[in-house]
């Protein structure tokens, strides 16, 4: 004969093999009423008395409540396979199962019930690309504040309109807004230098500065060099535009495009005398 064990209570039956090959070896339990896999814990035993006592001696020797080779067999005919509808189980059984699947009552245990506690879930985190874009943002910010500094000065001459915005805004920065200063777009034009009749430690010089540019520049420095009878620069001195000029420059006062500035200057050279002279533009 052929018997096998519940895996979930332990209980014996005995089984054919046109019951385990039925389900593919899955039966259900005529004590606990739970599927289990026949195959699993299967065991032969002769068909003889033989075999009844060497059950009843496994079980006497594993100390099962159900030592009786008889009523466990007699069990055995209980057993149906999964599909089947399952044989009442015995009464001592059904109250066991009864008393350990009823649920507890809390009054009649003396125990009071648990007031019901509401648990909030916290907001979910940020999405990580979201703080991505902020920092990519803020970086083309920086970028866009350092590029605009450094070219604000061809941008005001580019876009002039745009000159009183970032003039502006270099205020509050403590800067400036460039005009242009290409010194090869200017030029000299009726350049002289002349004696001043009846003081011979003196010497008169009189030019035109024109701005050939199409945007305004900022008023140049002059580099004036005194030679001698030799041709040898006998003195060389720097005139700002206040010295030429005769006057300080106002706020923005600047080169318009295609306009120009008369020089009229007097220099004392008392231990110099100048036979020729040389003058040149150009910004410090």
């Amino acid at each position: 004969m052929l018997i096998t064990t519940c895996g979930h209570c332990s209980a014996r039956f005995r089984v054919t093999p046109q019951q385990l090959n039925a389900k593919q070896g899955q039966v259900r339990c005529g004590r606990c009423q739970k599927v289990f896999s026949g195959f699993g814990a299967l065991e032969r035993f002769p068909d003889d008395d033989t075999g009844a006592r060497l059950l009843a001696a496994k079980e006497a020797e594993e100390q099962q409540p159900d030592a009786d080779v008889h009523g466990s067999i007699q069990a055995v005919d209980d057993l149906s396979s999964p599909g089947d509808h399952a044989p009442e189980a015995p009464a001592a059984h059904r109250e066991a199962a009864d008393r350990a699947h009823a649920p507890h009552d809390s009054h009649r245990a003396g125990w009071r019930q648990a007031p019901a506690v509401t648990i909030e879930e916290p907001d979910p985190p940020e999405p990580p690309s979201r703080w991505w874009a902020v920092g990519a943002f803020l970086l083309a910010a920086v970028l866009a504040t350092q590029l605009l500094y450094a070219y604000r000065g061809p941008l005001a001459q580019q876009y002039p309109a745009l000159r009183p915005a970032l003039e502006a805004a270099c205020t509050q920065a403590g800067c400036a807004v460039p005009f242009a200063r290409e010194h090869a777009l200017l030029k000299l034009e009726e350049s002289e230098l002349l004696e001043v009749p009846g003081k011979p430690s003196e010497i008169a010089l009189g030019a035109r500065i024109r701005n050939l540019a199409t945007v305004s520049q900022e008023y140049p420095h002059l580099e004036l060099t005194l030679t001698d009878l030799t041709g040898q620069a006998a003195s060389r001195r720097v005139l700002r535009p206040t010295d030429y000029l005769g006057r300080p420059l106002a706020l923005g006062e600047v080169l318009g495009p295609g306009t120009e500035v008369a020089v009229q200057l007097r220099l004392e050279t008392p231990r110099i005398k100048a036979t020729g002279y040389e003058l040149l533009l150009f910004y410090p």
